[in-house]
């Protein structure tokens, strides 16, 4: 079979528009085959392909998302790094304060600065990347039964006790 001509794609674009707004506003295959003169079998097809079209399309702009985001981190990441190797200086009253033999005392507040953002820019990129996913744990049936079973003992024995008698069982000497 024959690729349809460009017309043909553009309509069945617009057809598969459609079936996709009607299947939005819950409307059965039945029903939009018959507003628009196809078949369920090509309503449903329409359907799946009008959606997998959009997924597509969200992919493809998460992605150039995502890569304008990492070109942004990169940028800042860059000019980070020229405060960073700078040599900054103490300044109070305008004038550089000195040490004891004469030299300039170095400030390390803008270092301090530059690799906190540089951490806070990487843990960006991480977020962005998916690198910080949560890590599932899972709990073994062995550990659920344990402490079904523990609780099940200390029902038991808390259960079991006289009235006023808790903190005699409990360690309590003085309760005797």
């Amino acid at each position: 079979m024959a690729r349809p001509r460009n017309e043909e794609r553009a309509a069945i674009a617009q057809r598969r528009t459609r079936v996709l707004a009607m299947r939005i506003e819950e409307r059965t295959y039945a029903e939009i085959a018959a507003a628009l003169g196809i078949s369920e079998a090509v309503a449903q097809q329409d359907y799946r392909r009008a959606v997998d079209q959009c997924r597509a399309d969200l992919a493809a702009t998460v992605t150039q998302a995502r890569t304008l985001e990492l070109a942004r981190l990169a940028a800042m990441e860059r000019e980070v790094w020229k405060v960073l190797r700078a040599r900054h200086i103490i300044i109070q009253q305008g004038r550089i304060v000195r040490d004891d033999s004469g030299q300039p005392v170095p400030d390390d507040g803008p270092v301090l600065a530059a690799v906190d953002r540089l951490e806070r820019i990487s843990a960006r990129r991480a977020r962005l990347l998916g690198l910080d996913a949560p890590v599932k744990i899972e709990v073994s049936d062995e550990v659920d039964a344990e402490i079904a079973r523990l609780a099940a003992e200390l029902a038991a024995g808390v259960g079991g006790m006289e009235p006023g008698r808790e903190t005699q069982a409990a360690g309590d000497p003085a309760a005797g």
